[in-house]
């Protein structure tokens, strides 16, 4: 008896090291994955320095960041910048000045051309690929208003890849109603950005809110994650509630998916919103291009229209009455 009492007390010794440990490895995930790290510049970034003591030198003086990351200039010489911030890198000259008695007060400025640490990468559907220099975390609006925009007015999926074990961000933008906290989005410096044509589908015929919708939907694994392996999906049941379902003079029963074919012609699905909706059918994941019909049903509309008849007559029998009396 004692032995068994101490093998349990063993393996539930084991099993809480192992509990603790998994659950410090997910916290340290989590805090690395919070904010990644500013890298700062690197052999290859192109810089252009402006150093006003000294009035021989009349413009800015072109240089590049060396395999030992390190810049030359004049009267100071060599100075190593390699993963520093510009402004560390101007206070790094300025200090190498002083330290030569050079100049007393140096007053030397430094900006980026361009940096592979300190630009972001945008790629994709947008009117103006472009690499946008960014030295600090800044709204994801600001990254793409240097694009000059979005091709088409489409939705579109945006990634965005960092440069550290941060995961990937993942957001869907509705041109047509732009979401706040999309754009105040943070990109980081390093970042690389793709924008990703969505498509959209239509929904028509009889239905509260018709019109094109955009292709977004949520996540195979959870609508809270991103990264690898998350599958994005809209399904015909989501794309009804959107179009605020069908209206009472609809035909439920023979509302049809039109699919686009290789060849250029479009499949019919047939599909009976009732069963649909009570789950008794499969609810069919959207493509971008498809169309959705849901036509009228005579029977419902005649009906709808004979109640309206006796409700407007029962509206004016009164009326008339009153008119008629002497």
């Amino acid at each position: 008896m004692k032995r068994a009492s101490a093998w349990i007390a063993g393996i539930l010794l084991v099993a809480g090291v192992l509990s603790l440990g998994a659950s410090a490895q997910q916290e340290d995930l989590v805090a690395s994955s919070a904010k990644p790290e500013l890298l700062g510049l690197a052999p290859g970034d192109v810089l252009k320095v402006d150093m006003y003591d000294f009035p021989e030198i009349k413009s800015e003086i072109d240089v590049s960041v060396s395999s030992d990351g390190a810049i030359t200039l004049p009267y100071a010489g060599p100075v190593k910048i390699a993963g520093m911030m510009p402004d560390q890198a101007e206070q790094a000259i300025d200090h190498t000045l002083q330290a030569k008695n050079i100049v007393k007060d140096p007053s030397v400025t430094l900006s980026v051309v361009s940096s592979q640490n300190l630009s972001v990468y945008v790629t994709g559907e947008v009117r103006k690929p472009t690499t946008v220099p960014l030295m600090a975390p800044s709204p994801l609006s600001y990254v793409l208003a240097q694009t000059e925009g979005f091709t088409g007015f489409d939705g579109r999926h945006i990634t965005i890849l960092h440069r550290t074990n941060m995961l990937p961000t993942l957001l869907d933008f509705d041109s047509q109603q732009p979401s706040a906290q999309t754009m105040h989005t943070l990109v980081y410096p390093g970042d690389i950005i793709n924008v990703e044509h969505i498509g959209s589908i239509f929904m028509v015929g009889e239905l509260q809110k018709p019109g094109t919708y955009p292709l977004t939907g949520g996540y195979s694994a959870g609508a809270g994650l991103t990264g690898p392996g998350s599958l994005r999906h809209l399904t015909l049941l989501q794309a009804l509630s959107m179009s605020g379902g069908v209206t009472e003079i609809a035909a439920r029963s023979k509302s049809m998916l039109l699919r686009a074919k290789p060849d250029g012609t479009r499949e019919k699905i047939m599909i009976d919103v009732v069963k649909l909706e009570k789950g008794e059918i499969a609810d069919p994941v959207l493509r971008a291009g498809d169309i959705f019909y849901v036509p009228s049903s005579y029977l419902r509309n005649l009906t709808n229209n004979l109640f309206m008849n006796l409700v407007n007559a029962l509206y004016v029998l009164p009326a008339l009455t009153v008119v008629g009396v002497p």
